[in-house]
C-alpha cells in the first residue's frame, strides 16, 4: 500500500504513530527526523496530530500535503532514535512545541514529561541555551515556565490549570507537598502548611472505582484528624468558575488564621 512517493506499508501492518512517523523520515531521505507533535506523541504525550511533523536538513526541501515539513539544524545531541525511527530529543521537542502550543498546553506537555522523566529542567534548559537567544519562537513561554516552576512536577493537566489560577490570583502555595498520618502517606496537589489548608484536584489520590474512592475517603478523613482543610476541586469547576474557586481558597485560608 503506497502511504507516499516510493514509501509502502505491507496491508498486514496497520496504519500507526510509528509506521507513520518512520514513513515521513524515508519519504524525506537522509537527515530526516521526526519532530514537534509527532514526536511528543512518540514520548507519551497527549496530543492531537494527524500529519507527522518532521525537520530536514535546510537546504532540503522536500513537500507533500500528508507531511508537515519543517527545514532546519538539529544538534547532534538532539537526533535521538526510537525502534528505529529518527527523532528530536524530548527537551528538543518541547523546544519545537513551544512555537506551537498555548502556553497552559506546553506546560502541561512539560510537567508531564518531568514527572515521568521523559527529560528534565537542567536538560531543557540546556538545549534552549544552546539553540539561541530568545528570538526563536515560543522560546520565552518555555523559559517562563521553567523560571516560575519548583521542584515538584505537576502530574495532571487540571494541576496545570490550578496552579496557573493560584499564581495568578497571588497565592503561592507548595506542590505535591508530602504529609504522613496513621502510617498513610499522602501528597497534596498544592499546600498551604503553616494554614493546614490544602487544594486538591478532585479526585484526590485516583480516579475511578469504589476502592479508590474508599481509599480517598480514608485518607482525607486522616487529614482532617490532625486538622488539614480540604478544598476540592474539579476540572469543571477550575475552568468555568475560576473566581468562585479562588473565593473558596481564600475564605479556607481565612478561617484558618482566624
Amino acid at each position: 500500500m503506497r502511504v507516499l512517493p516510493a514509501v509502502y506499508r505491507s496491508t498486514l501492518v496497520p496504519p500507526s504513530l510509528h509506521a507513520g512517523g518512520l514513513a515521513a523520515v524515508l519519504w524525506a531521505g537522509d537527515g530526516a527526523r521526526v519532530s514537534h507533535t509527532t514526536a511528543a506523541r512518540t514520548y507519551g504525550a497527549e496530543l492531537p496530530g494527524n500529519k507527522p511533523h518532521i525537520w530536514v536538513p535546510p537546504d532540503r526541501a522536500p513537500k507533500s500535503e500528508l507531511v508537515v515539513v519543517h527545514r532546519g539544524v538539529v544538534a547532534k545531541n538532539d537526533r535521538w532514535m526510537r525502534e528505529g525511527v529518527p527523532l528530536t530529543s524530548p527537551a528538543r521537542t518541547l523546544i519545537d512545541l513551544a512555537s506551537m502550543l498555548d502556553c497552559e498546553t506546553l506546560e502541561a506537555v512539560a510537567e508531564d514529561f518531568f514527572h515521568r522523566a521523559v527529560t528534565t529542567p537542567m536538560s531543557v534548559q540546556r538545549c534552549l541555551d544552546a539553540s539561541g537567544g530568545t528570538g526563536r519562537a515560543g522560546s520565552q513561554s518555555l523559559r517562563s515556565i521553567l523560571e516560575n516552576r519548583d521542584q515538584a512536577p505537576l502530574q495532571k493537566r487540571l494541576e496545570v490549570k490550578l496552579s496557573r489560577l493560584l499564581l495568578g490570583a497571588g497565592l503561592r502555595p507548595v506542590r505535591q507537598f508530602k504529609v504522613r498520618v496513621a502510617n498513610r502517606t499522602s501528597f497534596l496537589d498544592f499546600a498551604f502548611p503553616a494554614l493546614k489548608v490544602a487544594v486538591q484536584g478532585h479526585g484526590f489520590v485516583a480516579h475511578g472505582g469504589r476502592m479508590h474512592h474508599r481509599d480517598d475517603a480514608r485518607r482525607l478523613a486522616d487529614l482532617a484528624s490532625v486538622g488539614w482543610t480540604i478544598v476540592p476541586v474539579t476540572w469543571e469547576a477550575a475552568t468555568g468558575e475560576p473566581d468562585v474557586v479562588i473565593d473558596q481558597v481564600r475564605s479556607a485560608l481565612a478561617e484558618a488564621a482566624a
